[in-house]
C-alpha cells in the first residue's frame, strides 16, 4: 500500500506526510513543476514532477496508484477512475468518496455545464471550492488514518 496525493492543490502535504511517516507507509506527491517545492523533497519515497499542461497529474496518478492504494485529490473524474480500479479515495476536504457519491457528483457537474451552456451559449466553467476550514484538515487526517487501518 502507498499513499498518492494529487498534491497541486493539497494544503495538508506536511500533515500527510506525517502521518505516512508514522504508518511507514510510502508516500507520492505528483505535482506540476509549478507547485514543486524542495520542502518535501528528502522527506518522502517519491515526488514525482509533470508538465504543466492540462490532465498531466491526473494522467502520472492513474498509471502509478494500484489496488489497495489510498489516493488524496479533489478530482472527481480521476477518483472516479481510481475508486474503479480499487484505491481507495479521499478528497482534498477529507471525505471518502465511494463509487455512487463520485458518479453521482459527476452528473451533478454535467447537468450545470449543460444549464450554463444553454444560459450563455459558450462553455461554462464552474466556480472553485470554497475555503479550506480547519473541519476540512481535521477531517481529513482522520479519515486517512481510518483508510490506513483497515
Amino acid at each position: 500500500m502507498k499513499i498518492v496525493v494529487d498534491a497541486d492543490a493539497q494544503p495538508c502535504k506536511t500533515e500527510i506526510l506525517e502521518i505516512a511517516q508514522k504508518h511507514s507507509i510510502s508516500l507520492v506527491f505528483v505535482m506540476s513543476v509549478s507547485h514543486f517545492s524542495e520542502k518535501y523533497e528528502a522527506a518522502i519515497l517519491k515526488n514525482i514532477l509533470v508538465d504543466n499542461r492540462r490532465q498531466e497529474a491526473d494522467i502520472k496518478i492513474m498509471n502509478i496508484a494500484q489496488k489497495g492504494d489510498i489516493a488524496i485529490t479533489q478530482d472527481t473524474g480521476l477518483a472516479l477512475f481510481l475508486e474503479q480500479k480499487g484505491v481507495r479515495v479521499l478528497n482534498s476536504r477529507g471525505k471518502i468518496m465511494t463509487k455512487s457519491m463520485l458518479e453521482e457528483k459527476m452528473e451533478h457537474v454535467h447537468i450545470e455545464k449543460k444549464a450554463m451552456r444553454a444560459k450563455t451559449g459558450k462553455r461554462a466553467k464552474i466556480t472553485g471550492p470554497a475555503e479550506f476550514t480547519n473541519e476540512d484538515k481535521t477531517r481529513l487526517l482522520k479519515n486517512l488514518e481510518k483508510l490506513i487501518k483497515v
